[in-house]
């Protein structure tokens, strides 16, 4: 199951980021900026946690990432054969 979203259009902390779950439509508060085309955490992710888009392994947390934080470069690391 996903634990990222990629906002499609800039996003400030105190937003509301939307998603599309199995559920439906889902808001989550944003906790700081974040880029168009960037990640989101739709929840908390741990370290050492597989982050996945669309059902793939992308990366893996090298701290944890609280809901609405911006996922990237600086607490992902790419992904490693475990992960995979």
């Amino acid at each position: 199951m996903d634990n990222v979203a990629t906002a499609i259009v800039d996003l400030h902390q105190g937003d509301s980021g939307r998603y599309l779950a199995q559920s439906g439509i889902v808001e989550i508060l944003i906790l700081e900026s974040i880029p168009r085309y960037h990640k989101f955490a739709v929840r908390a992710i741990r370290k050492d946690e597989v982050v996945r888009k669309y059902g793939e392994a992308i990366g893996q947390a090298i701290h944890d990432i609280g809901a609405g934080a911006h996922v990237h470069i600086h607490n992902i690391v790419g992904p490693t054969r475990q992960a995979l």
